[in-house]
């Protein structure tokens, strides 16, 4: 007889993957921050000679934690973007357990040094990702067979998947190969195709979406246009950085720093807001900030891998804080609102961030590096450690999901 009840972690589409994101970066974390007291002590963590530890600090971060929480996250948005019900537990199942398994296999791999181990991983996760990848395509398709409108920020988030898909693949080609040109496509392709046009386009909905429902008279602004210039201007510091073409960086990046801040300016409630709104409006600003750095950096500015940091600490950090926390608030049956772990974490990635950009600005100081570092792990973890409570938990309100 076929199973009709899921199991805990598979009653909804976030559960399984947001706990495999808390526990991945978690451990990603953890394992950075002990490869940077080895290196402050003289040694060189490597999963291989031509494969050092610092090399594999992005997919690392990118891929086994952030990952994860995109999924979870598009797995249960995408259905209600595009008006269908909740996908069915069979459906989504698979794809949270590879992502799992693949998640856990590299962090394996990650921690013991063996190259084996780490690609297996990687290509678990990719066939975790193909597969919700191929999921919310059809999705998609069947909308339109419906003949109902298109949903843009469903489309922009699966360009971005797919994007994504590539630079792990590349990821994967680096480690199999030690090529370092691959590594720096894998890591442009994930900052500028997948990780930065996710968050930006889950902020183009939710953000006017949430500050309508909790303040009043609020005018909500989010013209579907736009996202086809946050595409555009992605995709020209894509080719900029790529090819090593300057001119057309920086015009990308000061276009993407105009425009994120006019989007500040145009979404900021002018009447007082509850704290989970107000963290997605504040990590927001990290967006024109860190663009703005980069459009310096791209004019001759030495500021190293300071607009990076603020770019995927500071904003992405912030909207992951922000975004996970709603989600996991509000599918367990509990308040829509920040408490005190979560602005923890919050504060934790301010500091991390700010810090961040300073040891770079500083020529990557080691001991600046350090402090970054456990600010961003001990200030994350309680909150990370309480959300994996809840995601093995049964609703509160004895709903269902």
């Amino acid at each position: 007889m076929a199973m009709t009840t899921p199991p805990l972690l598979l009653a909804a589409p976030h559960r399984l993957p947001f706990l495999t994101g808390s526990l991945g970066l978690g451990s990603a974390a953890t394992w950075w921050l002990y490869a940077l007291g080895q290196l402050d002590g003289g040694a060189a963590m490597a999963i291989a000679p031509a494969v050092p530890a610092a090399l594999l600090h992005g997919p690392a971060m990118l891929f086994l934690g952030f990952t994860p929480f995109v999924f979870g996250f598009l797995l249960t948005v995408v259905p209600r973007w595009l008006g269908y019900p909740d996908l069915a537990w069979q459906r989504f199942g698979p794809v949270g357990v590879l992502l799992a398994l693949g998640v856990a296999c590299a962090q394996i791999g990650l921690w013991s040094a063996q190259s084996s181990l780490l690609l297996a991983g990687l290509a678990i996760l990719g066939t975790g990702w193909g597969l919700g990848l191929l999921l919310l395509v059809q999705l998609v398709l069947v909308n339109r067979r419906d003949d109902k409108p298109p949903c843009w920020h469903a489309a922009s988030a699966l360009a971005a998947l797919a994007l994504g898909l590539l630079a792990l693949l590349c990821a994967t080609g680096f480690v199999t190969a030690s090529d370092p040109r691959v590594l720096r496509w894998s890591n442009l392709l994930a900052v500028n195709g997948f990780l930065l046009p996710v968050f930006l386009t889950v902020a183009h909905r939710m953000v006017p979406f949430f500050a309508r429902m909790v303040v009043p008279d609020y005018q909500p602004w989010r013209p579907d246009w736009l996202l086809a210039l946050i595409w555009a201007l992605l995709g020209l510091r894509l080719l900029g950085e790529g090819f090593h073409q300057t001119a057309v960086l920086a015009l990308g990046s000061a276009g993407l720093a105009l425009l994120t801040a006019v989007l500040a300016f145009r979404w900021w409630p002018r009447h007082p807001a509850p704290g989970l709104l107000n963290v997605l409006l504040w990590g927001f600003l990290w967006a024109p900030a860190g663009f703005a750095l980069s459009a310096l950096e791209a004019w001759g500015w030495a500021l190293g891998r300071a607009p990076l940091h603020a770019l995927l600490i500071g904003f992405a950090g912030s909207m992951l804080v922000a975004m996970v926390t709603r989600v996991t608030q509000g599918h367990s049956g509990r308040p829509l609102a920040m408490f005190g772990l979560a602005w923890l974490a919050f504060a934790a990635i301010q500091l991390a961030a700010v810090l961040r950009v300073w040891a770079a600005l500083k020529g990557e100081d080691t001991a600046i590096l350090l402090i970054a570092g456990g600010a961003f792990l001990l200030g994350l973890a309680p909150w990370l450690v309480r959300n994996a409570l809840v995601y093995s938990r049964p609703r509160i309100d004895g709903r269902p999901g």
